[in-house]
C-alpha cells in the first residue's frame, strides 16, 4: 500500500471505506465540473470506480494509482492520480491530475498532494510527468505552476465541454527541472 506524508496530509492508497466521501466528491458538479467524464450518477459507478482503483494496488507492474488525499486525522479531502504514459518503470513518462472537494479549495492542499507525487514518482524513476487542464481552469493551472510545471502549449479546441470547443493547456515537469528546485514542494 501506498502512504506519502506531507506536513498536512496524506496521501494513500484507497480504502473501502472511501466509498461514501468519495462518491459525494464524484457527484459535486463543482468538483467534476472541469471533469465530466468523473462524474458520478449513482453509488455503484462510484463503487466499481474504487474496487478499480483498488485493483491497481496489487497489479504488477503498478501503472496506475489513485490515491486518496486526506489531513492527518483522515478526514477525505479529495484525490490525486497517476499513470504511466510511455517509458519503463525505471524512466517512464507518467500523467497526473487531482481534485478536491470544495470546501478545501484554496487552501494549497491540491499543491501539495501535486508536489508530493511529484516526488514520488521521481524518486521510484520516473523522467517526465504531465498534466493538462482545460485553460479556463485558472485554479488548476496556478497548482501546477505552483509545483514548477512548464507550460509546453496550448491546445486550440481541443476539448469539447460543456457545449462548445474549449482550449487545453499542457504542462510538463522533468526530473532534472524539480530535483534541482531551491524549494521543493512540499
Amino acid at each position: 500500500m501506498i502512504i506519502i506524508e506531507t506536513p498536512r496530509l496524506i496521501l494513500r492508497d484507497h480504502i473501502s471505506e472511501d466509498l461514501e466521501p468519495l462518491h459525494a466528491t464524484l457527484t459535486n458538479p463543482a468538483v467534476v465540473w472541469y471533469l465530466p467524464a468523473m462524474r458520478m450518477e449513482d453509488v455503484e459507478q462510484t463503487k466499481a470506480y474504487l474496487i478499480s482503483s483498488m485493483r491497481d494496488i496489487d497489479a504488477a507492474p503498478r501503472t496506475r494509482y489513485n490515491l486518496a488525499v486526506t489531513d492527518r486525522d483522515g478526514l477525505y479531502l479529495g484525490e490525486i492520480g497517476l499513470h504511466y504514459i510511455d517509458g519503463t518503470p525505471d524512466d517512464a513518462h507518467c500523467g497526473m491530475g487531482y481534485f478536491m472537494r470544495p470546501e478545501y479549495w484554496n487552501r494549497d492542499y491540491a499543491t501539495e498532494a501535486a508536489g508530493a507525487v511529484a516526488r514520488f514518482i521521481f524518486e521510484n524513476g520516473a523522467s517526465r510527468l504531465s498534466a493538462s487542464c482545460l485553460a479556463e481552469n485558472l485554479a488548476s493551472r496556478r497548482v501546477l505552476e505552483k509545483c514548477g510545471f512548464t507550460q509546453e502549449g496550448l491546445l486550440k479546441n481541443h476539448t469539447w465541454h460543456e457545449g462548445e470547443w474549449k482550449d487545453c493547456a499542457v504542462y510538463r515537469l522533468l526530473k532534472d527541472e524539480f530535483i534541482g528546485r531551491k524549494r521543493l514542494v512540499p
